[in-house]
């Protein structure tokens, strides 16, 4: 579906002995939404995948993946079943400590109370949970497309601020209680790329960090401002094209799900 971004990515990977493989069993590329999330090294737990965005027509409701009966597909036998609460993996840009969510999780889950909603997500994601207003301009309503850690006290923000001040400014106001600095990306174009907010969307891995690229005048200006903010990945930053992926509005961390295995090394999926 997307071959330049895939080869520059498996690339990448076994420049850096990266283990990675396709995932059997998927309906579309999105498994970071569908897939469940690692709570220990071996322990995974699996939230309902039925996002409004795909229930509008019998195609788009064929296209949903269960992705707790494709984890065990794939040998992922450790999951714990939380599918009565929906939400969608790119809505959880975590942590070790936190987990920042939009909103819009509150109007995914109406029969649930917004206290006892809280409770089950901070037990089930290990995390304390931290809203941000959801942009309904944006149907997705996910957070790996807005803002990542950098450190357990330092954010970064994508270039909301220049995009809509109005809602950056929101943004801000719901995270400053809860870190000691938020950055955000600023690009001094003129003609600005229409997807500039998806450098933030990158690939986090041990070894390697992936931001994607676009052949944009901000691909330069991304890749300086996120390597000084990160000088722990010196030397291990790469981009890869990916103008074939944004086409269908994610990038690479929601095409792909990360798998930490202690005695083998981290492991990439797609």
């Amino acid at each position: 579906m997307c071959p330049v971004t895939y080869k520059g990515l498996a690339d990448v990977l076994d420049r850096y002995g990266v283990p990675f493989s396709l995932l059997k069993g998927t309906k579309d590329i999105w498994c970071r939404d569908y897939m469940p999330l690692q709570m220990t090294d071996h322990e995974f737990v699996a939230f309902g995948y039925r996002p409004d965005y795909l229930m509008d027509t019998a195609a788009h409701r064929k296209s949903i993946t269960d992705g707790y009966e494709v984890a065990h597909i794939n040998g992922f036998d450790h999951v714990h079943d939380r599918r009565d609460i929906i939400l969608d993996g790119g809505n959880t840009v975590h942590s070790g400590k936190k987990v920042i969510l939009t909103d819009k999780v509150f109007e995914e889950n109406p029969v649930l109370s917004h206290d006892y909603l809280c409770q089950r997500l901070r037990m089930s994601l290990g995390a304390e949970p931290l809203f941000v207003p959801w942009d309904a301009n944006e149907i997705y309503g996910h957070t790996d497309g807005v803002v990542r850690f950098i450190d357990e006290d330092t954010v970064l923000m994508t270039n909301y601020a220049q995009l809509d001040s109005k809602m950056a400014s929101r943004f801000r106001r719901c995270l400053e209680p809860h870190f000691k600095t938020i950055h955000e990306l600023r690009f001094d174009i003129k003609k600005p790329y229409k997807n500039n907010w998806a450098y933030i969307n990158w690939l986090q891995m041990d070894k390697v960090l992936i931001l994607p690229k676009f052949n944009a005048p901000e691909d330069e200006q991304a890749f300086e401002q996120i390597s000084t903010l990160m000088p722990e990945y010196e030397g291990k930053i790469e981009t890869v094209e990916a103008t074939d992926l944004i086409r269908h509005e994610g990038c690479l961390n929601c095409a792909s799900w990360t798998v930490y295995e202690p005695e083998e090394g981290p492991r990439w999926e797609l």
